[in-house]
C-alpha cells in the first residue's frame, strides 16, 4: 500500500512541475522575408480574450491584467528587430494577440502503462484514479500580419496552466519571459 501512495505523491509531483512549463509553437510563412526593417502598429483592441468554462468568467478584468505586459513585451521584441512603430494605415505589419483560455484535466489510472496482455493475465485491480489535475489552461496567440500581402506570416503560440494565486508581478515576469523565449527561439534568423 505504501509502494502504491508514494506512486501516486510521484505522479502528482511531477504533473505540477510539468504544469509550470511553457510550450512554445510558431507558424511561418516561408515566402515572407524577414530582412526588415520594418514599421508595425497595433490592431485596435490590441488583443481579444476568448474563454471556455472559467472559474472567473470576467473578460475585461483578464484583459486589464494581462495587456500591459504582453503589449510591452512584444513591442520589446519587435524594437530588437529593427521593427519601429508607425500609424496602422501605412504599417508594413500589423500585431494582434489572442488569449484563449479553457479548462485542462489531466488524469491517470493504476496499470494504464501496462503492455496489453489478456485479461487473465492482469493482476486483479480495478482502475483507480492515482493522479487527477484540473487547471485553467491558458494560450497566448500572436499574430504578425503583412498589410502588403495580406497574410499573417509569423504566428507565436505559448500555452500553460494559469495560476491565479500569482503575483502581479510574477505573472508579468512569466509573460514577459514566455515571449520573449517565443521569438529568441523561434523568429526567423536573417543570414546577413
Amino acid at each position: 500500500m505504501r509502494l502504491v501512495v508514494a506512486a501516486a505523491l510521484v505522479l502528482v509531483a511531477s504533473s505540477l512541475v510539468m504544469a509550470q512549463k511553457v510550450k512554445l509553437s510558431v507558424n511561418v510563412n516561408e515566402r515572407f522575408s524577414f530582412a526588415g526593417p520594418f514599421t508595425y502598429a497595433w490592431t485596435t483592441p490590441t488583443g481579444e480574450l476568448k474563454m471556455l468554462q472559467v472559474t472567473d468568467p470576467n473578460p475585461d478584468r483578464w484583459l486589464t491584467l494581462w495587456n500591459p505586459p504582453i503589449v510591452s513585451s512584444i513591442d520589446r521584441e519587435l524594437r530588437a528587430r529593427q521593427y519601429t512603430p508607425a500609424p496602422l494605415e501605412s504599417a508594413d505589419i500589423k500585431v494582434t494577440y489572442y488569449i484563449l483560455i479553457g479548462p485542462d484535466v489531466a488524469s491517470q489510472k493504476m496499470g494504464q502503462f501496462m503492455a496489453p496482455t489478456m485479461e487473465w493475465g492482469l493482476p486483479p485491480f480495478s482502475g483507480l484514479a492515482t493522479s487527477y489535475d484540473i487547471a485553467e489552461k491558458g494560450s497566448l496567440v500572436i499574430d504578425l500580419y503583412s498589410q502588403k500581402d495580406k497574410v499573417v506570416v509569423w504566428r507565436g503560440m505559448a500555452q500553460a496552466n494559469i495560476d491565479l494565486r500569482r503575483s502581479d508581478a510574477e505573472r508579468n515576469a512569466a509573460i514577459s519571459k514566455a515571449v520573449g523565449d517565443l521569438f529568441k527561439k523561434h523568429y526567423p534568423k536573417i543570414k546577413k
